[in-house]
């Protein structure tokens, strides 16, 4: 595919993360476009050569039917020679290098191997339908590729109203994006090509498979199997793995100094909710043994 422009989602929350992944991306050479989906309103000011980049029919429709924001990115479906990335990623490879031979829809996780999260028992009897290796076309919703139009806004619309509407509509905000994107995607018939399958055979591009000190040399001896980018989806900001260097790097000193006191709120909160989970399955439990 001949990759025109980068896309992704954004808000001030997540303001240092794209910021990493913007520098990260121009450290690789890729000058590329970078087109930023607004999670919400609370936007930020941008850096060169980026913008923010509205479908305004679209989010009105999703806010119409209570869609979750993060579907906004079906924005993507609608346009076509583009890298979509979530903003906590971070370029290794320049990506026009590593898709210019590959074609159709590009995907580059590992859920083929651990399909949780990306389908319910509506889509995963649907995938079943059409093949017994459905899990090779499974992807992560945070990050993929594509070098045609998936769909046209009525045509997004319509399906979404239609045979799978409790997936797509109606539940929703239980499911998320994940869920959704895979069926809609599944919908259109495109052929799904994931980069750490044969016979490409990248290694994981999940920051959290590399959790060993000397991880490059390791597995990424090959150059042409070396993950282009790298994705921290599900992995808790404040966990300490050798990987994170790769994003802190593109740090200024007063990002990184915001962006330790931020994960070291979300420990902190994490270990509260930990604490108050296990009283109320103690709490639970003494009143088990009373009623028995």
């Amino acid at each position: 595919m001949k990759l025109e422009k980068i896309i992704t989602l954004a808000n001030r929350h997540v303001k240092i993360q794209f910021l990493a992944m913007e520098r990260s991306l121009r450290a690789t050479g890729c000058d590329l476009p970078i087109w930023v989906i607004p999670f919400n309103d609370d936007k930020f000011e941008l850096p060169e050569n980026s913008f923010w980049w509205e479908e305004q029919e679209l989010i009105e429709w999703t806010k119409e039917n209570n869609i979750f924001e993060m579907c906004r990115k079906y924005q993507c479906l609608l346009t076509s020679n583009y890298q979509y990335v979530d903003s906590d990623i971070v370029f290794l490879r320049n990506p026009q290098e590593v898709l210019k031979d590959h074609s159709g829809f590009i995907s580059s996780c590992t859920h083929w191997n651990n399909p949780d999260h990306t389908f319910n028992s509506e889509s995963r009897d649907y995938f079943k339908s059409k093949s017994t290796i459905w899990q090779s076309s499974i992807f992560n919703a945070g990050q993929f590729a594509c070098d045609q139009i998936l769909y046209t806004l009525q045509d997004l619309i319509d399906t979404c109203r239609g045979r799978f509407k409790k997936t797509l509509i109606d539940e929703i905000n239980l499911y998320k994006d994940q869920v959704a994107l895979n069926l809609l995607v599944s919908l259109t018939g495109v052929k799904v090509n994931n980069l750490t399958l044969p016979p490409t055979n990248m290694q994981s591009t999940w920051a959290g498979d590399y959790t060993d000190e000397n991880f490059e040399t390791i597995y990424w001896d090959r150059e042409d199997q070396k993950p282009y980018i790298l994705h921290w989806a599900g992995v808790p900001k404040f966990i300490k793995i050798p990987v994170n260097k790769y994003f802190l790097k593109f740090l200024e000193p007063h990002e990184e100094k915001e962006w330790k006191e931020f994960i070291a709120k979300e420990e902190k909160q994490s270990k509260n909710l930990s604490i108050r989970n296990f009283k109320i399955k103690m709490h639970r439990f003494k009143k088990a043994l009373q009623t028995a």
